[in-house]
């Protein structure tokens, strides 16, 4: 989104709209962008700066990290905020600004629900449509190779 400085009255000027997903440039395979970016910001000139405040919003498709189905998650930058000393620009570009701002909102590890329950280690069935014929480990599953080493003490 570019903004044109020049035309911003002495009490500011408001934008909705949204941009294009394409604005994201993310290429990632468990992380896609497939609706415009929403905004309502306000723009304001303050002696030789711009400050833009306001939010941001777009749905971000996710690849859940427990069960691997794909889902929508809705992202939203509550308090977007961009500050800029201006020397003597026509017009400021956000779009990367944006696209930060949002990318920071994406969660840490994806979860489709909080109780995803994830895919049988053995079997590879989505245990959340219900339970494998696998039976069930004993232990601890990270020390599961050594149990069949066979030592020698002297």
């Amino acid at each position: 989104m570019k903004i044109n400085v020049k035309r911003i009255p002495e009490d500011g000027e408001t934008f909705h709209g949204s941009d294009p997903y394409s604005i994201m440039e993310l290429d990632e395979p468990d992380t896609r962008f497939e609706h415009d970016v929403e905004y309502d910001l306000l723009a304001q000139l303050q002696g030789d700066a711009l400050l833009v405040t306001g939010t941001l919003s777009t749905p971000a498709t996710l690849r859940c990290s427990r069960c691997l189905q794909v889902f929508d998650w809705p992202l939203k930058v509550e308090q977007f905020a961009f500050h800029q000393e201006l020397h003597g620009e026509d017009f400021v570009d956000l779009t990367a600004n944006m696209r930060e701002d949002i990318i920071l909102e994406l969660p840490k590890r994806a979860l489709c629900t909080e109780g995803c329950r994830g895919l049988c280690p053995h079997c590879g069935k989505d245990l959340n449509k219900g339970p494998c014929r696998c039976k069930p480990s004993e232990g601890d599953l990270r020390w599961h190779a050594l149990d069949n080493l066979n030592l020698k003490l002297k």
